[in-house]
């Protein structure tokens, strides 16, 4: 069972059992056979819910071993393992890609002014297929550009990227199964994560309480902050809930009027990946959700789908939020 951390003193302990034991009784009136069947319905594999380090509920169609390819919630973690390496100094945000990778990271060489922040914001200007669709730092376009960072990881460390990945962030957060592979089929990108639920939530545990090694709170407060004047709930590779407005993956680029989830609490961030992978993250309450498993609906999104919204109708009404 994940716990509130390793407390050093009494006081600490307390305020630990404190916090979990308040968890405990947010959810104690609530209906846990109603969210099971919500989720068995909605083809899911793996739920899990922590609050302030207690495990709330879990629920798995076969058993807790169920783990697969987190799609593009992966890019969350990335963005972690990127802040880790500022930290390092090892680049800066505004350091240019050709100047860690060269010129030939693109196919067509047209990638001049590409920085590592618009990278993570996804503003390079490039689509999945690295064709040049506006200038550096002037549009939002959701692309799998992104995967340049894995590169410039491996290059400016000088170690493969499951070495970075275990010493930087799944070792230090428990996630005992999480690994990255290179994947079969580029159906998805070049580089995949595999996770279960718990390891999901042991990471979101770590951006909660700010625990990660060697990665200062001013990164998580950037990352989770709008991260360009386009897509108000986009930050440095995570979704950002409760923004006035908001953009989804695909070539229709318009904004849409009201939160991301208006279901779920403002301040919830998200790693969201194709056919409803999710690590959901509310920091005023320390709370951890996570699901893994088949498509929930019937059409297939890249990040945001009716699911979140009917998830979280459903969580808020349990928990009283």
């Amino acid at each position: 069972m994940e716990t509130a951390g390793s407390p050093t003193t009494t006081a600490a302990t307390s305020n630990a059992s404190t916090t979990s034991e308040a968890a405990r009784v947010a959810w104690s009136g609530a209906d846990f056979a109603e969210l099971d069947d919500f989720l068995a319905a909605a083809d899911t594999e793996a739920f899990r819910i922590v609050e302030h380090g207690e495990v709330i509920h879990e629920w798995y169609r076969t058993d807790s071993s169920y783990g697969r390819d987190i799609a593009s919630a992966q890019k969350s973690m990335l963005s972690l393992l990127v802040g880790r390496a500022i930290a390092d100094g090892l680049f800066g945000l505004d350091t240019e890609i050709d100047e860690l990778l060269g010129t030939g990271w693109t196919p067509h060489g047209q990638s001049a002014g590409i920085t590592v922040r618009q990278l993570l914001s996804m503003t390079s200007g490039l689509d999945d297929q690295f064709a040049v669709i506006a200038p550096p730092g002037t549009a939002w376009r959701y692309s799998g550009a992104f995967a340049a960072l894995f590169d410039v990881l491996t290059t400016t460390t000088g170690r493969e990227l499951g070495a970075i990945a275990d010493d930087w962030l799944f070792a230090p957060a428990g996630a005992t199964t999480a690994r990255f592979y290179h994947r079969r089929t580029d159906d998805y990108g070049p580089v995949g994560l595999f996770a279960r639920a718990s390891d999901l939530t042991a990471i979101g545990k770590t951006v909660l309480d700010r625990t990660q090694p060697g990665l200062p709170d001013s990164w998580l407060d950037a990352s989770l902050s709008t991260s360009q004047p386009y897509n108000e709930a986009y930050g440095y590779l995570w979704w950002l809930n409760g923004q006035e407005s908001y953009l989804l993956p695909g070539p229709a680029l318009v904004a849409r009027r009201g939160p991301l989830v208006p279901s779920a609490p403002a301040g919830m961030v998200a790693a969201l990946g194709k056919d409803d992978q999710k690590l959901y993250l509310v920091p005023d309450l320390r709370l951890a959700v996570a699901r893994l498993g088949g498509k929930a609906v019937a059409e297939t999104q890249l990040a945001r789908t009716s699911f979140d919204v009917d998830l979280w109708q459903l969580l808020s009404r349990m928990r009283g939020l």
